[in-house]
């Protein structure tokens, strides 16, 4: 599962934000196993999250991974008040 990075954590994220992150992530690498994905920490929203697909994603299938991670961290914010942004780039 990623990790938060270090250098990008200016401050100790709190016990929900960790319980909601690791899901979160072990989610959307169900949606595209061979992605990479970045944490970092913010200060003004709780969590960005960076998702690099496989090479060779259609930039259809990028789009709908973006409108989908989308729609799960708007859930999670009306959930937990937690602000997560994320983006895909292919």
């Amino acid at each position: 599962m990623p990790r938060p990075r270090p250098d990008c954590m200016p401050w100790r994220p709190t016990g929900v934000l960790e319980r909601t992150l690791s899901p979160l992530a072990t989610w959307i690498q169900d949606l595209a196993p061979q992605a990479q994905v970045d944490i970092t920490l913010e200060q003004d929203e709780d969590a960005h999250l960076y998702i690099r697909p496989p090479q060779g994603m259609t930039a259809e299938d990028v789009e709908r991974r973006e409108l989908t991670v989308g729609e799960r961290c708007n859930d999670i914010l009306l959930d937990t008040g937690l602000f997560m942004v994320s983006a895909v780039s292919g």
